[in-house]
């Protein structure tokens, strides 16, 4: 099974993140999720609920079209590499997975979860978020300084001078600063 640091890695080098092409839009979506139990009890000790939870998430995921492409369980939470989610948020995507998967882990296997649990809470309210993406944010200031120049003479404006970082020359030839060519 990869872990989330590995899929996320992979993920970047499958021909440098291509682009979702949707019939109005281009673009990628990408989120890194992590969710605890309530009061971060140590549930996912138990495989069978560990087990559950992920194909839980998958089928809400598929449901929602979007994919997980890695999900990986410590004691007390789960982290999760969602992508193809350019319809929806980051809070949209917790929710559903969250109540879903909630809902049916206290129906399915209340002999396991019942003394984890705190009423009819499952997770705890909050959850951890991160958008995963293509170029850094250096890169998209330097394109987007760069592309007024096209739309201006230059007696109407001067282009910002920006630099990019050392290990990266182009918007499409980045590289992470500790690898080597």
């Amino acid at each position: 099974m990869p872990t989330i640091a590995n899929a996320i890695k992979k993920f970047a080098e499958m021909k440098k993140m291509e682009l979702n092409h949707n019939r109005h839009s281009v673009g990628g979506s990408n989120f890194h999720l992590e969710f605890t139990p309530k009061y971060r009890v140590k549930v996912f000790r138990i495989e069978i609920v560990r087990k559950l939870t992920e194909a839980l998430m998958r089928r809400k995921a598929h449901q929602l079209g979007v994919r997980i492409e890695a999900i990986e369980f410590g004691p007390d939470h789960v982290h999760i590499f969602v992508t193809e989610c350019r319809k929806y948020s980051a809070s949209y995507l917790a929710n559903q997975l969250k109540g879903y998967s909630s809902w049916y882990i206290r129906k399915a296997l209340p002999e396991y979860v019942q003394a984890y649990l705190w009423g009819d809470s499952f997770w705890s309210d909050g959850y951890f978020y991160e958008s995963i993406g293509r170029v850094t944010a250096d890169t998209v200031k330097y394109y987007i300084e760069r592309q007024q120049g096209k739309h201006w003479t230059p007696a109407e404006i001067t282009i910002p001078q920006s630099t990019l970082p050392p290990t990266q020359t182009t918007l499409d030839n980045f590289t992470h600063p500790n690898q080597t060519h």
